[in-house]
Order: structure tokens, then sequence, then C-alpha cells
């Protein structure tokens, strides 16, 4: 059976595609403590709000009052922060992906050819088994007066 010509280049795809895999997995990763994280900043932004309310409605002072609102105003541009990275993280994500897409359809490309090359390889040795059935079974031919 004639080797694979083309084992070289499907080893290396195969390889390239294990590395666009790590690297959209650590991708993902960060994409999802991204979003964990912006989901904890909304979480606290819901509960000061709360909080908020509830002092006002049993009487805070100004100063108070303005202290709750610049806390929020950070937590709100935390938020916006978060989201932004949240977006930015989730792009590097598609982009990892694609990356390992396009990697896969390669390596499903060379392996379509090493399946054909094999199917190739077993057709031709089917037939030259046969060829020396042939020329054996030619060779044999009983002797009709022995009979």
């Amino acid at each position: 059976m004639a080797a694979f010509r083309f084992a070289f280049l499907l080893q290396l795809a195969q390889d390239e595609r294990e590395e666009a895999s790590r690297a959209m997995q650590s991708a993902q990763a960060a994409w999802l403590l991204a979003k964990s994280k912006l989901e904890q900043v909304d979480g606290f932004r819901t509960e000061y709000r709360a909080r908020l309310a509830n002092s006002a409605q049993t009487g805070i002072s100004v100063t108070q009052w303005r202290d709750f609102q610049l806390f929020l105003a950070k937590l709100d541009a935390a938020a916006i922060q978060q989201g932004d990275e949240v977006t930015r993280l989730e792009l590097e994500y598609e982009r990892r992906k694609t990356d390992w897409l396009a990697c896969e359809k390669k390596v499903k490309a060379f392996d379509a050819l090493r399946v054909r090359h094999e199917q190739n390889e077993m057709r031709k040795e089917n037939q030259r088994e046969q060829k020396v059935l042939d020329e054996f079974n030619s060779r044999i031919k009983p002797d009709p007066s022995s009979f």
C-alpha cells in the first residue's frame, strides 16, 4: 500500500485545529467570566438602588443622598465598562470560532483525501489479488483424461 502523500499536511492541519480549539476555549472562558462579572455589577446596582429607595422613604441626609448617587454613578460606569469588555470578548470568541471552523474545514478536506487514497489503494490491492487468483486458476486446469 502506497503512503498517503498528504499525511504530513493532514497532521499539520490537525495540530493547527487543536491550537485553534484551545484558543477558542480560552476566549470563550474569558467571555463567560466577563459576562459573570457584568451580572455581578448589575446585581450590585439593583441592590444599591433598592437600598437608596428604602433609605429615601425612611429619610436620609443630603450628604447621604449625594453619596448614594455618586456610588450609583460609579456602578453605572463600571457596568458600561464591563459591558464593553463583554462585547469585545464576545467578538474575540467569534473570531476564534471562525478560525477553528476554517481549520476544521481544512482537516476534513485532507481527511477526505486520505479516505479516498485508502479506498483507491484497497481497490488496487483487490485487483492485484484477483489477478494472482486468476493466474493461479488458469495454470491449474484439470486434465479431462484423468477422470
